[in-house]
């Protein structure tokens, strides 16, 4: 009978989880290319893939990306379905229309926080800090 009692508490502790306070962990945050800061361009690919259920996904990757006042971003269209990028933030530059392959680029002159996405495709967001 004791023996169970050893036993359980054996169980217990080695269930416990290692250490730390059992809360989510955070990945790390993928760093800019340039060592981490803000570069004068950047290139966002346009991808597809199989979701594993017969489906097309479609994304920006990345999702964003950080550059200097007066840098340029280019959108590459790899997927060979029709995208665009349309922003959310007043005071971005125009949107990009329609296109289903080659690229766009667009010019940012004034620091701040850009959303877009792709009105075609739900989910499929992005960022463009200018710094």
């Amino acid at each position: 009978m004791r023996m169970s009692y050893v036993l359980l508490a054996v169980v217990a502790i080695g269930c416990g989880g290692g250490g730390g306070d059992g809360g989510p962990t955070t990945p790390n945050p993928t760093p800019n290319p340039g060592g981490g800061g803000a570069t004068a361009s950047a290139t966002v690919t346009i991808t597809s893939s199989d979701d594993g259920y017969g489906y097309t996904t479609f994304a920006f990757s990345p999702t964003t990306v950080t550059i200097t006042k007066g840098g340029t971003v280019t959108w590459n269209n790899t997927a060979g379905a029709a995208h665009n990028v349309t922003f959310m933030t007043a005071g971005s530059p125009s949107n990009v229309g329609n296109f289903s392959s080659g690229s766009s680029s667009r010019t940012f002159n004034t620091a701040g926080a850009y959303q877009y996405h792709c009105t075609n495709h739900p989910g499929m967001e992005g960022t463009v800090n200018v710094q």
